[in-house]
């Protein structure tokens, strides 16, 4: 499996944000940040072979730069990004880079996580931006917008933040849909995220709920990850977030292991914007069946879509 094993916490070197006590660890890569605003990131720490691993092993990992863009799919990735930040560190007055995965949202809003974009700690984000359409390692096509590093909402234990973006991106890649729906042991999911920083990609083979689950806000996962995942929403058969990835932990060696994410229906409990925008995507009542003569329905405006086109998804038509 890609994620890697429960390793404790890195050195700040390695990722430089890890503020959470946890068993696992947060998914935060970190890079040097004179690199900062460059598509391609390259990793000057060793991350052993998981960067060859993005690129070969594609049946963990799949391309979205494969999909066809009128693919529902291409869709429903299109308003997930990549996030990158400088952090300083108080004491010392070094500054390190890190990047991680977040999704537009109604608004003029980025969603990720809150070790992303600490406001607690030695470490204090200065600068931040989300990488738009990096779907080649080259970079081309993609577009930066500017994220403030102060979010307007933010909770450490459920470690999710909520920050604006500059520039409007929503307009042209679209919003994540939201869910508070409970999310059942042995749910099938699909994560579209930017391991190690790289080209946005998908994970949705064997990406599933544990079929036990702790009560409180955790959810328990097995699909595949890695550092710069942290952030990334995990979409469920209804199409919608309902989960925010944090932490790895898996082992593909102990089938009892697993990755970690926040609950959605958490966060909106907490957060008050956030259950304003889930509660403002909410869809009305399907219409009957229309006439088999009807084109098939395509993906909606907002890049969202229907409970058919992701079961198609997930069986990996």
């Amino acid at each position: 499996m890609a994620a890697r094993r429960r390793t404790g916490r890195p050195t700040l070197a390695v990722l430089g944000l890890l503020l959470m006590p946890c068993a696992g660890h947060a998914q935060s890569v970190g890079f040097d940040p004179a690199d900062y605003g460059r598509a391609q990131l390259p990793l000057r720490q060793t991350t052993g072979d998981a960067a060859a691993y993005v690129d070969q092993n594609k049946g963990a990992f799949e391309p979205i730069a494969e999909l066809d863009p009128r693919d529902s799919l291409a869709a429903l990735a299109r308003p997930v990004g990549r996030v990158d930040i400088v952090l300083r560190n108080a004491r010392s007055g070094q500054t390190v880079g890190a990047s991680c995965t977040g999704a537009l949202l109604p608004g003029d809003y980025v969603l990720t996580n809150h070790h992303c974009l600490p406001q607690a700690g030695d470490l204090t984000p200065v600068k931040a931006s989300i990488l738009m359409d990096y779907l080649t390692l080259d970079g081309k096509g993609s577009r930066r917008f500017d994220l403030d590093p102060r979010p307007v909402e933010f909770d450490a234990r459920l470690d999710y933040a909520l920050a604006r973006v500059a520039g409007n991106p929503a307009a042209t890649y679209g919003t994540a849909r939201l869910s508070g729906e409970a999310v059942p042991g042995s749910r099938s999911m699909l994560v579209i995220h930017h391991p190690l920083g790289r080209p946005k990609v998908m994970s949705r083979f064997r990406c599933f709920a544990l079929k036990d689950q702790p009560d409180g806000p955790d959810l328990r996962h097995r699909c595949d990850t890695l550092g710069g995942s942290s952030g990334s929403l995990m979409f469920d058969t209804e199409v919608a977030g309902v989960a925010l990835h944090k932490e790895g932990g898996l082992d593909p060696k102990d089938p009892s292991s697993f990755n970690s994410a926040t609950r959605l229906s958490a966060i909106l409990g907490r957060s008050r914007l956030l259950a304003e925008i889930a509660a403002g995507q909410s869809r009305p009542a399907a219409a009957p069946a229309a006439a088999s003569a009807q084109p098939p329905p395509r993906p909606a405006a907002d890049g969202s879509l229907d409970p058919g086109q992701m079961n198609a998804i997930l069986r990996g038509r």
